[in-house]
Parts: structure tokens; C-alpha cells; sequence
């Protein structure tokens, strides 16, 4: 009864490292736009990855491009950039967490910036 139950402790835990990888990178910095202005990029490492949602530091920054967010499909290779303003007049956003919704899961990502 225990290897049995260590053989599916081990196929979980290995069903969930694979799970874990995110078919996509994602990358935050400056923006040309302006000193408050953030960006953060995301390149599709699948074929097709449906990109629906990205909150930056859990909803503390908001999305500052002038037309508003639609889900966007990404092919393997192609990125997608959005800017980021903090809510505040006139305030800054320094991106720390940036998490995305997809078609395949969501992801949370850390950054060093």
C-alpha cells in the first residue's frame, strides 16, 4: 500500500513540475513613454497561447495604453508589449509581480527591477 502511494505522490509531483512551465516568458522595464510609465513584454514559447489577462502588482498598477485590453492569440516567437501606470495622479508603477492569465493556466512572475 505505501509504494502505491508513493508511486502517485511521485506522478503528481512530476505531473505538476511539468504543469508549472509557462509557455511563455515574460519580461518588465522602462518605458520610452515617460518616467511613470512601465512596460512589461510576453513572448509566446507555444505554438498558440491565448493571452486574456495581465494584472501588474496585484492590481495596484493599471494598464496606461489608450485602447483598452482584448485577449490577444500568440504564436511561437511573437510578443505582445503593454504599458503601466501606477493609479495614483501622476504616480509611478515599479513593477514587482506581474501575473498573466491564459487559455493554459495562469502564471505569477517575479521580477527584479
Amino acid at each position: 500500500m505505501k509504494r502505491i502511494l508513493l508511486a502517485a505522490l511521485l506522478g503528481l509531483v512530476s505531473y505538476s513540475a511539468v504543469a508549472a512551465e509557462a509557455p511563455f516568458t515574460v519580461s518588465a522595464g522602462p518605458s520610452n513613454a515617460g518616467a511613470l510609465y512601465s512596460k512589461v513584454n510576453i513572448t509566446s514559447r507555444s505554438d498558440s497561447v491565448v493571452i486574456k489577462k495581465i494584472i501588474v502588482n496585484r492590481g495596484n498598477c493599471q494598464d496606461a495604453e489608450a485602447m483598452p485590453w482584448k485577449p490577444v492569440r500568440l504564436g511561437f516567437g511573437n510578443s505582445v508589449d503593454r504599458l503601466f501606470v501606477g493609479k495614483g495622479f501622476m504616480s509611478a508603477c515599479r513593477i514587482l509581480e506581474i501575473a498573466v492569465d491564459t487559455d493554459q493556466g495562469s502564471w505569477s512572475f517575479n521580477t527584479s527591477q
